[in-house]
């Protein structure tokens, strides 16, 4: 493995000690500030879409007429029956509230990847490495990578 500087390390305690030693020893959590930030705001978005999902198909007409249907057939429903979504639904309303939610905390993944490549000469604040990278390539380049990342999170869901 061969470190930034072009020196051979000896794998991750190799490289961790390369960094301590020539960044000091909080290079070690470059990044970190942007990704607990977009903690907070991605598990928001992510329960907040799933439950308007769930809500709006459990309280549907469809929803209300196929509980009617079971129930003229004789057949008794339970009343976690009856809040369940299924397999495939879960399925699909958890792969869409993951998109939603990597796409509206995306903008600080961009941020913390930038902040991790820095080197000691030329390192930024989480808030100028945004200014800079809207300055290089304007607002789509907070954006840059996401269809792969939604591809990659709609297919983890699923």
């Amino acid at each position: 493995m061969v470190a930034p500087g072009g020196e051979a390390s000896s794998g991750v305690i190799g490289i961790f000690r390369h960094m301590v030693q020539t960044e000091g020893f909080f290079s070690l959590y470059k990044g970190l500030a942007p990704s607990i930030a977009s903690m907070a705001p991605s598990g928001a978005v992510f329960y907040g879409v799933y439950d308007i999902l769930k809500s709006t198909y459990l309280h549907s007409l469809e929803r209300q007429k196929r509980i009617k249907n079971l129930k003229q057939e004789g057949q008794e429903l339970f009343a976690l029956e009856q809040l369940e979504l299924g397999t495939m639904r879960t399925l699909l309303y958890g792969a869409i509230a993951g998109c939603c939610s990597e796409a509206t905390t995306y903008p600080l993944e961009v941020v913390r990847r930038h902040l991790q490549m820095q080197v000691q000469a030329t390192k930024m604040n989480a808030l100028a490495t945004c200014v800079k990278i809207v300055d290089q390539g304007g607002i789509p380049a907070l954006q840059a990578g996401l269809t792969p990342s939604l591809l990659q999170n709609g297919f983890y869901a699923l």
